[in-house]
């Protein structure tokens, strides 16, 4: 099924830096608690979980 950005979707953009290191709970929880503070979190999140590769993280909520 396809359909379009709807109000209060987010998207989270980011390099396999994150994606290997958090898993995708991690990611919702974190970003559905804070969006302004999600990107922060999820990389140090990551960082502690190895961060062995660079980390990019864009969260874009459409309001």
């Amino acid at each position: 099924m396809v359909r379009g950005f709807l109000k209060e979707d987010i998207i989270v953009l980011a390099t396999d830096g994150l994606t290997n290191l958090v898993s995708q709970e991690e990611i919702y929880q974190t970003t559905k608690k804070d969006i302004q503070k999600a990107p922060k979190e999820l990389v140090d999140l990551a960082n502690k979980n190895g961060g062995y590769d660079n980390i990019t993280v864009v969260v874009i909520k459409n309001i």
